[in-house]
């Protein structure tokens, strides 16, 4: 019935793994959990789940990045409902599989359900803190308010699929690094007009960035939007509901873009700096324009 499928990258799967198998075993359906290793570089003894009945594991020797690897693994997958997750994801309830089981049985049609994400409530090291609060603060909301625009609050982070959407749409593989693969995705979905249901099922999101390390991603996925930008894949709807772009245009409407671009040329290292010694979403969501303007 369901294929779980955990694409790794340099974490140890085996708590959420050993989770996850113990709820489908007492779901009593049939299932299999497939995990690929995109060539990490740091060793787990991830192979060793294959001893767990169900459980098939598959290593690659170079990185493709995580737009192919879901792909990928969704094309192995033997089950026609495919329930993705990221590695470094915990599992937050002991009704999670069966929250999805119930939701699959409402939808007779190809549909995308997602779970939502969660994070910790103590406040983790300093040097964690910018992930962890933009998250709190920007990722994790009530399914009903998610539903208002279902495509915008799209993430693979905890998704179930049917497998018949990827005959529909795939995940763009021309996201090699990371940000904003999700976004696009959720627009592909929009397009093709396949329902988008969230539901309150969130899982943990333990695998956080430090302060440095997560403002390099920020500008990854900013350089993302761009060459998506200069291929013309973004199309108004794209631009509509995501903020950074929005404001973007505005400005640009505004004729304000040679004055901000000035600005940020002069004062954007320092409210980099900013950020990272004393984590704010105000001084980021500057950061964010201005790496936009300056770059773009």
């Amino acid at each position: 019935m369901i294929s779980v499928l955990i694409p790794i990258y340099n974490f140890n799967v085996a708590k959420l793994v050993k989770d996850l198998h113990a709820q489908l075993n007492y779901a009593n359906v049939d299932f299999e959990i497939i995990l690929g290793d995109d060539a990490s570089s740091e060793p787990h003894a991830n192979d060793k789940l294959i001893n767990l009945q169900g459980v098939s594991y598959f290593s690659l020797p170079e990185n493709i990045g995580r737009a192919r690897m879901r792909n990928l693994l969704a094309e192995k997958a033997s089950f026609p409902c495919l329930l993705f997750m990221d590695c470094d994801a915990a599992v937050l309830s002991s009704s999670y599989i069966n929250n999805y089981i119930l939701e699959i049985s409402r939808n007779s049609k190809p549909v995308c359900i997602i779970g939502g994400v969660a994070y910790r409530p103590q406040k983790p090291n300093p040097k964690y803190y910018l992930r962890w609060h933009y998250g709190k603060e920007r990722e994790t909301s009530d399914a009903t308010i998610r539903n208002l625009k279902p495509y915008k609050s799209f993430t693979s982070f905890n998704a179930v699929f049917s497998k018949s959407v990827f005959d529909i749409v795939k995940f763009d593989e021309s996201f090699s690094t990371y940000g904003n693969e999700d976004t696009f995705f959720g627009n592909q979905l929009r397009s093709a007009k396949v329902p988008v249901v969230h539901i309150n099922n969130p899982l943990y999101h333990d695998g956080l960035d430090t302060n440095e390390d997560y403002l390099k991603k920020v500008e990854t996925s900013i350089d993302n939007l761009i060459s998506l930008l200069n291929a013309r894949k973004i199309d108004s709807g794209f631009i509509n509901e995501n903020k950074l772009l929005a404001i973007y245009f505005k400005c640009k409407s505004l004729r304000s873009l040679p004055f901000i671009r000035m600005f940020y040329k002069l004062f954007l290292n320092n409210i980099r700096q900013k950020i990272l010694r004393k984590p704010s979403i105000f001084w980021l969501d500057l950061y964010k324009l201005g790496y936009l303007v300056k770059n773009f």
